[in-house]
């Protein structure tokens, strides 16, 4: 019967003990698991594992023949993407475990194998791969401005441009009213560091990821047209042909 609160998964057995092996697989598919392959060699294991695919290995240390299931398991690392495995063994000393332990296994099996622990230890090694393998989120970056009273917290990515007018400086972010401080351009752009803004006009920096086209007079900002001063010009096409190469879009827009 499968259990609602658990995945199925793809799994190979390398056991070469055929009643061991039989009762283990018997016990995963009841489960819900699939057991895509039985090898019992080494050999076996990694003709098994490439016409397979599983998602999950589980292996008996000692088998017979030269190479063992430490040696699969060390196959299993070196692959792109190494899939997890669980060490099944009547070894219980813990010199002998600590000797495998450089192998990285995602749980260990103690013959006789119990099914509680089997269905078990294969879920938890299935949720800790899925949890190492799932991207962290880039973080943002951020810029805090002041204006006097209070402290703001901007998204730079959000940031189109600058616009600047008389002592104060407005702030057009995407999807919002835009932002007026008491400040420089020149104040602002030393706050932003490495972002991708260049002045392009006395009164206007721009954010080089909104710009959607320009030419030599202006450049488009959404749906806002700012021009570009006859002595930035220089600069500015340096800066905008950099960034386009950067970002792998056309030099032209």
């Amino acid at each position: 019967m499968v259990n609602s609160t658990t995945s199925a998964y793809r799994i190979l057995l390398l056991e070469d003990e055929v009643i061991i092996a039989d009762t283990i697989a018997r016990h995963l598919e009841r489960a819900g698991h699939t057991v895509v392959a039985s090898p019992i060699s080494f050999s076996e294991a990694v003709a098994a594992y490439r016409a397979d695919r599983p998602q999950l290995a589980i292996l008996d240390i000692r088998i017979k023949g030269d190479r063992n299931g430490v040696e699969f398991a060390r196959f299993l690392r070196q692959q792109p993407d190494p899939i997890p495995f669980i060490y099944l063994t009547s070894q219980t000393d813990m010199r002998y475990v600590n000797s495998i332990k450089d192998t990285y296994p995602s749980g260990y099996l103690s013959k006789p194998v119990q099914v509680g622990s089997l269905l078990a230890t294969v879920e938890v090694a299935m949720h800790n791969h899925r949890s190492l393998n799932v991207a962290a989120p880039v973080p943002q970056a951020t810029v805090v401005l002041r204006d006097g009273r209070h402290t703001h917290r901007l998204v730079v990515a959000d940031i189109a441009y600058l616009q600047s007018r008389h002592v104060y400086v407005h702030i057009y972010q995407r999807g919002q009213d835009p932002l007026m401080l008491r400040a420089t351009l020149t104040d602002l752009l030393n706050q932003f560091g490495s972002a991708p803004f260049v002045q392009v006009h006395r009164s206007f920096v721009v954010n080089l990821d909104h710009v959607t086209r320009y030419d030599r007079e202006q450049l488009q900002v959404g749906g806002t047209t700012i021009p570009i001063s006859r002595g930035r010009r220089g600069q500015v096409f340096d800066r905008l042909e950099k960034h386009c190469q950067h970002k792998g879009t056309p030099d032209s827009m």
